[in-house]
């Protein structure tokens, strides 16, 4: 039934809102033709002749007039998509109206051929890129669109739905990677071909598909065995990989597939052997410092010669015990750094560091560090107190085989962090406490002053008779050796 609305109540309506959204709000409560006859005789301005140029029901007389009398391209253009518009209208518009009225013509789905043939050779690219678009066009009609010598016809083609496999061929094959894009990835195909597709051996193909949103299970299924990386790697969170396919990947001529491999923490130990001997070095490296390494794997690595991956495996934290003990005795300055700037150096471990290897430069990151060690052996203690760097003497200065020499000259070293180290070395006396909580600098006196008022007094050890005979013995040998 009509909507009842006065002619006042509509035109306020098409003022306040926009022609569109009116159209929008009559489409199913229909308009009496009366009041849309008498709001085109009564009030022919652009937002009324545009609602009544879109409105699906107007007369075909009023759309008649407006194409004869408005040259308005919006108003032609809605015309031109009405469905009340006439056949011989629609001709005379894709003879004779301007481009936008036949894009908008090109675009209707109730295009009958004459129209559609009038409109294929249109010398107006946007008119013929609408046509392309038009799902609703004959079979015959979309083959000749495919050829069409420019590239974006082709590719308004390649989005339209219910394709012949002529056609997909033909845009399969297209030379405008834009046009196989298009179609690989938003083409609108049956499920049918996206999995010959996804089977094929062609990987542009495979990687274009990656555009669709939630491939079918089907399709995952068969991009599984593609042997392109980046496929693999797009749809690895897709579905868990069995160990036939973990294999395949890591014997894969594919690096990047190799690579990421590599990476994943749940590999087998048998497939993780596999790639410990990969050619490329970043994949035994990605191997290397993978958290999930095996034991055996690990300690095979770090026996090896193989030094960028032994220094990847030296930051691993999984790092077995006997691969850091394997580690630290390497060839390599660069492995053995590593291993200096792990947080779970033991004693064990420290003693290869600094007293078996005595590389100084090493021991000075240490030292950087803040790392205390206590063993440091003598005559490596000589060395670091000779060098000129202040970060060696502070390592020196934390080892328990300190000479009172040593320690003396430890206390007078120009750089407060070394006199700082020494305060918490253990086997200083509390007379060299009391001494450096009188040192110049704030900090070291404030720190061997808490440590000395902590120590207990020391007694003073009792005089025997062997002391004093022994005194006196030493007395009467010095006489003697004066006079002779």
């Amino acid at each position: 039934m009509p909507a009842e609305i006065k002619l006042e109540e509509l035109l306020e309506a098409i003022h306040k809102d926009g022609p569109r959204k009116v159209v929008k709000q009559y489409r199913h409560n229909l308009l009496p033709s009366r009041v849309l006859i008498d709001l085109y005789s009564e009030h022919p301005e652009r937002d009324v002749l545009l609602f009544l140029a879109l409105y699906p029901t107007v007369p075909s007389q009023v759309l008649e007039d407006l194409a004869e009398a408005c040259t308005d391209p919006e108003i032609q253009a809605a015309a031109a998509t009405n469905p009340r518009c006439t056949h011989l209208l629609l001709i005379r518009m894709a003879r004779e109206g301007g481009a936008p009225v036949r894009a908008a013509l090109a675009a209707n789905k109730l295009l009958n051929p004459k129209i559609t043939a009038e409109l294929m050779n249109d010398s107006n690219l946007f008119v013929r890129i609408a046509l392309a678009g038009n799902g609703s066009i004959n079979d015959s009609y979309r083959t000749a669109l495919a050829l069409d010598p420019e590239p974006g016809v082709r590719t308004a083609l390649a989005g339209t739905a219910k394709l012949s496999d002529e056609i997909i061929h033909t845009l399969s094959a297209d030379s405008s990677a834009v046009v196989r894009a298009n179609l690989y990835g938003y083409g609108k195909v049956t499920p049918e071909v996206l999995l010959s597709w996804a089977g094929s051996d062609d990987v542009e193909a495979q990687r274009l598909m990656l555009s669709r949103n939630k491939p079918k299970p089907e399709i995952v299924q068969a991009l599984r065995l593609s042997p392109d990386g980046v496929v693999q790697e797009a749809i690895k969170d897709l579905y868990e990989p069995t160990e036939a396919d973990l294999l395949a990947r890591a014997e894969s001529d594919d690096e990047f597939q190799r690579l990421e491999t590599a990476k994943r923490e749940d590999l087998p130990a048998e497939i993780q052997h596999v790639l410990a001997a990969d050619a490329v070095e970043e994949v035994r490296v990605a191997l290397a410092g993978n958290p999930g390494l095996d034991e055996e794997v690990a300690l095979r690595i770090a026996a090896s010669n193989d030094a960028a991956a032994c220094e990847a495996l030296a930051g691993n934290p999984k790092l077995p015990e006997a691969g850091k003990v394997e580690l630290c005795h390497h060839e390599s300055d660069l492995v053995r750094l590593s291993m200096a700037y792990r947080d779970d150096l033991t004693d064990e471990l420290l003693d290869i560091l600094v007293n078996q290897n005595e590389d100084l430069n090493l021991i000075g990151h240490l030292a950087l560090r803040g790392i205390i060690f206590e063993g440091t052996k003598p005559e490596l203690l000589e060395q670091l107190l000779a060098h000129k760097r202040s970060s060696l003497h502070s390592f020196a200065a934390g080892a328990a085989q300190l000479t009172h020499a040593q320690v003396r000259k430890l206390m007078r070293d120009n750089a407060p962090s070394v006199r700082l180290a020494l305060c918490d070395n253990p086997i200083l006396t509390r007379m060299a406490m009391e001494e450096l909580s009188k040192d110049w600098n704030p900090a070291v006196a404030k720190k061997a002053l808490k440590r000395f008022e902590s120590m207990p007094e020391e007694e003073p050890e009792e005089e025997t008779d062997l002391d004093t005979e022994d005194e006196d013995s030493g007395l009467v040998s010095k006489i003697v050796n004066f006079f002779k």
